[in-house]
């Protein structure tokens, strides 16, 4: 039932990023919701299917292909405040699409069981490809205020990671 629970958790990720690339759902929704309402109502959406997403991977069975221990855990928590970083100074959504494939990277080195190569694998390659539409970021902004933002992200994902996933993400 995991595995079956895991398996919708990635289609309803998927459907979800999918389906709002047609014009005419993405007009549609757009123009019901507003542009910051979708943008909004699309984000929190994702977010809470990326949830989903990661609790569905953490409960099934756990098929090791590799372990880095600590050199792992090393690698992640210093790929996170680089990829958090480049979020919140790149202007545009390529920031944010490139600091998920630094995300995605990081974990999956660090995470060699079947389920979570499946995850960050599939978060990789999803990544990739809105990078080859997005581009890479070409405007980086560094202000206070996106530097503040960056610190209290790091750290609220620092404190969240143990109640998303269960594992604290410090070596």
């Amino acid at each position: 039932m995991a595995w079956f629970t895991y398996l919708l958790a990635w289609l309803c990720f998927l459907g979800a990023h999918i389906l709002p690339m047609r014009p005419a759902m993405r007009g549609w929704l757009i123009a019901r919701l507003g542009r910051r309402g979708y943008i909004a109502g699309f984000s929190l959406l994702s977010l809470l299917l990326l949830f989903w997403l990661i609790r569905a991977a953490g409960a099934v069975d756990y098929l090791p292909l590799w372990d880095f221990g600590d050199a792992g855990r090393w690698l992640v928590n210093l790929a996170m405040p680089l990829a958090i970083l480049l979020a919140a100074v790149a202007a545009g959504l390529s920031g944010l699409v490139a600091a998920f494939a630094i995300w995605a990277s990081a974990h999956l080195i660090a995470n060699g069981d079947v389920a979570h190569v499946l995850l960050f694998g599939g978060m990789l390659v999803f990544a990739l490809g809105g990078l080859a539409r997005a581009g890479l970021p070409r405007h980086l902004q560094f202000t206070a205020r996106r530097l503040f933002l960056a610190i209290g992200t790091w750290a609220g994902l620092i404190l969240l990671h143990p109640l998303v996933t269960g594992f604290s993400p410090l070596p």
